[in-house]
């Protein structure tokens, strides 16, 4: 029967790490490495929704460990957000569940709902606006919807929805 175990390691600089390993069929006696997305970025603390499967694509783990740090704005400061999805929640053709999870939405910052705070709190708003341009500049972007900007493939894209999270997503 295929499953799934995961463990938690000590990455880079003491850093928490989450991996998940899946096997393919009931023969295979190794299992593969998921990446998972880590309960640390860079000093910033992740806090994930309940139903939140961390595994994900590590093109997306890549692009979070670029763009989630404590300096993303200038002048204030970064330091939790919260993953309400990733490979998880969806159907096909959602991002998120394609190809081991190429999306992940965030919908706190610092513990503010976005939905409550952006546009009127200068400081999500200035960290909400930062990592969606830094995203932008991204290896492999593809998807970046949110309140600030919505585009796909560095092109502005109508889409409905994401005024309350930002979704990324990854080729």
């Amino acid at each position: 029967m295929p499953g799934v175990y995961r463990e938690n390691r000590i990455g880079e600089n003491g850093v928490g790490i989450l991996w998940c390993y899946r096997w393919r069929s009931p023969d295979l006696k190794s299992p593969v490495a998921m990446p998972s997305i880590p309960s640390s970025i860079n000093g910033v603390a992740v806090d994930f929704a309940p139903a939140v499967n961390p595994s994900v694509d590590q093109r997306l783990v890549d692009v979070l460990m670029q763009i989630v740090r404590p300096d993303i704005a200038s002048g204030v400061v970064l330091e939790r957000i919260y993953i309400s999805s990733a490979n998880d929640q969806h159907q096909l053709p959602s991002r998120h569940v394609q190809g081991g999870g190429k999306a992940v939405d965030i919908s706190r910052i610092n513990s503010r709902k976005l939905a409550l705070g952006y546009p009127s709190d200068p400081v999500l708003t200035a960290i909400v606006d930062a990592l969606q341009q830094a995203f932008e500049l991204a290896p492999h972007r593809r998807e970046n919807f949110g309140p600030a900007m919505k585009k796909k493939l560095g092109a502005d894209y109508s889409v409905p929805g994401h005024t309350d999270h930002m979704h990324f997503s990854v080729n």
